[in-house]
């Protein structure tokens, strides 16, 4: 699982810079997805949409210290149950884990340690002796996005003129988020003696914002003409950007889709080591990898910074490559339609179990779909009202679904912004809005997508009006100090 890696950066994907050379090297072997959806466009949401086959209107974990519901029987507590050995080694990002009532059906459980110089450089931040300025910490400007209650201060944070602070950014390309170490620890669990099939999920967090690739991959995808600028003094920080409070130019947005492409090219490279090393492991024929994202970014494109506030595909579509069991045999492109939420009925039937109860996708290697659902139920969290978000920016205070077929997507929001339709064949960047079209409207695959949205509108908009109820009351759950470190780290305070 690549946090934040949408699929259309993926050169295996037809994108013009080369930023997954090994996942091409090894292309023969892969089945490549091209048409994956995520049911939901950030992690908590989406990866119980992964685990449970079930959507976000459904489960409805969408605010921080919603934990799963025990009726959810979810992908590691299935294979635990056939005698699979289950592990999970996880990048610095809460979601799977006893905060979200995710972590059952894992038996072991691996975090790497931060690294040393994090550990060294915290010590020089003022106020490093108090208890929540801990070793583990670094200093405030290492982190990732942090919020803090005042957007204006918030705004402030990316003018990094100083030495240090430049200093600490380039401190950042010495050591990566985890994703080495994580991968160290699958190598080990593939090569242990043990007699049981393994299900390991790995989550890393180096393409989450923000982009702060090694330093052999910091300015490879960056214009030349940009290279010497000052990456530190960029913003990254989505909410100040929401709101008009910073001002980027089209170099910024360069910049930094430069330092994204760097970031999906480094876990290329780790990717390809690793499926290298596994291919010589026993039982290689009879081993499945997935290799995907939770959701995409959106790095600037309709005026968003980050992955929220909109269901366009550059945070929907996803990569989806597979390395089947050798008796399974699919290779090369695929086109069809599907989801991340497919996973767990589509292993059911591989493994010949019953999927639970609870299951509503489909199993894309014996069913089709003709939709693609995703739903954005929380537009803003309860941190994000404190700042007053939802009143500097009270167009993007709606829920949104959006509805997609193989040519065709409708998106519907619950404000009284129109509903968009796009031709996604002609315009898959979604900029021109066929709505108020009526020859489009009258096409009857069109109309065949606008029932499904009808079907859909109830619960969707029934989840969407007790999530915004709960939020504006200020419901939020007790969260321990290293999980709130960790929202904080990746912008996530909900």
């Amino acid at each position: 699982m690549l946090d934040a890696a949408r699929a259309e950066n993926f050169s295996v994907y037809g994108y013009d810079r080369p930023t997954t050379p090994n996942l091409e090297r090894l292309a023969s072997g892969l089945a490549l997805y091209d048409q994956c959806i995520s049911a939901a466009t950030w992690t908590l949401p989406s990866t119980a949409s992964l685990f449970t086959g079930t959507y976000t209107s459904t489960h409805r974990l969408v605010i921080d210290g919603d934990r799963l519901g025990e009726s959810y029987d979810s992908l590691p507590e299935l294979l635990a149950r056939e005698g699979y050995r289950t592990a999970k080694v996880m990048g610095d990002v809460p979601y799977v884990s006893e905060f979200s009532g995710m972590e059952r059906g894992f038996e072991e459980n691996f975090e790497p340690p931060p690294p040393t110089w994090r550990r060294a450089l915290s010590a020089l931040r003022p106020g490093s002796s108090e208890p929540e300025a801990s070793a583990d910490d670094g200093p405030a400007d290492m982190g990732r996005i942090d919020h803090d209650l005042d957007l204006e201060a918030e705004a402030q944070l990316h003018q990094r003129a100083s030495l240090r602070s430049k200093l600490s950014f380039w401190m950042t390309g010495l050591h990566d988020d985890g994703a080495s170490s994580c991968f160290d620890r699958v190598r080990d669990i593939f090569q242990e003696s043990d007699d049981r099939p393994r299900f390991v999920y790995a989550h890393l967090m180096e393409t989450h914002g923000e982009y702060r690739p090694p330093h052999r991959y910091r300015k490879r995808f960056v214009p030349p003409e940009l290279r010497s600028k000052n990456f530190a003094a960029i913003n990254q920080r989505p909410n100040p950007h929401a709101v008009g409070l910073v001002d980027m130019s089209e170099e910024d947005f360069a910049i930094l889709h430069g330092l994204y492409d760097g970031c999906i090219a480094y876990m290329d490279e780790l990717l390809g080591d690793l499926l290298d090393d596994l291919a010589k492991t026993p039982r290689w024929d009879e081993t499945m990898v997935v290799i995907t994202a939770d959701h995409g970014d959106c790095v600037g494109r309709h005026g968003v910074l980050g992955h929220q506030f909109v269901c366009y595909d550059e945070l929907l579509r996803i990569p989806w490559i597979v390395k089947w069991p050798k008796s399974v045999g699919i290779t090369g492109p695929q086109s069809e339609l599907i989801q991340n939420a497919d996973l767990v009925p589509t292993l059911c039937g591989l493994l010949g179990i019953e999927r639970p109860e609870r299951c509503e996708t489909v199993d894309h290697l014996n069913e089709s779909r003709e939709f693609a659902y995703a739903e954005l139920l929380k537009p803003f969290g309860v941190t994000a009202v404190k700042q007053g978000l939802h009143e500097r920016a009270p167009h993007l205070d709606r829920a949104v679904l959006a509805v997609r077929s193989g040519t065709h997507k409708r998106i519907v929001y619950t404000n009284d912004q129109s509903d968009e339709l796009f031709d996604l064949r002609d315009d898959p960047r979604e900029e021109k809005n066929l709505i108020d079209d009526s020859a489009v409207k009258a096409d009857e695959h069109v109309q065949s997508l606008d029932r499904a949205v009808e079907a859909w509108r109830p619960r969707f908009e029934a989840a969407a009006s007790d999530i915004a109820e709960r939020i504006r009351s200020g419901e939020e759950a007790e969260i321990s100090s290293d999980v709130e470190a960790k929202l904080r780290a990746l912008g996530y305070l909900d």
